[in-house]
């Protein structure tokens, strides 16, 4: 494991609707690209990261993120189900249940949570799991 620090940011958010959880990502990717930095988001299967990639076609043209799925074009914002490929992008977004292995590649590693009680079982146990990598990880609540 590198040196260099890594971030990991949890945003809580206070709602159970899956599509709140959602639109939330939408705003990170835009953030993210605005700051032109590169992001893989997992999703839970490859099905999830199909349906997501629609998501982001049917947005307003003035708001379109250049997006892929699993690199099949060259674009800023990789999606994919569990299973992300090397080489890794500078920011991870975390939306699978199970702890993300290859977060150590990454710069910064964010966690998106709702209030849903599967959500949060398995976000407080990724968070052991990244303590446990000796990564102190940053909450950010949204909503409360």
């Amino acid at each position: 494991m590198s040196s260099v620090k890594k971030d990991v940011l949890f945003y809580v958010l206070n709602s159970t609707e899956p599509q709140s959880r959602e639109q939330f990502l939408s705003k990170l990717l835009k953030k993210i690209w605005h700051e032109k930095r590169h992001c893989d988001v997992r999703f839970e299967n490859e099905q999830e990261a199909q349906r997501y990639d629609l998501t982001l076609w049917n947005i307003q043209p003035q708001s379109f993120i250049p997006h892929s799925v699993a690199k099949a074009a060259v674009a800023p914002i990789q999606l994919y189900g569990q299973k992300i490929s090397p080489p890794y992008n500078d920011v991870l977004v975390n939306l699978a249940a199970p702890f993300p292995e290859s977060f150590h590649h990454y710069q910064r590693t964010i966690e998106i949570l709702d209030q849903s009680a599967f959500l949060i079982q398995m976000g407080r146990e990724r968070w052991k799991a990244y303590k446990a990598q000796g990564v102190e990880p940053t909450l950010h609540k949204i909503g409360f």
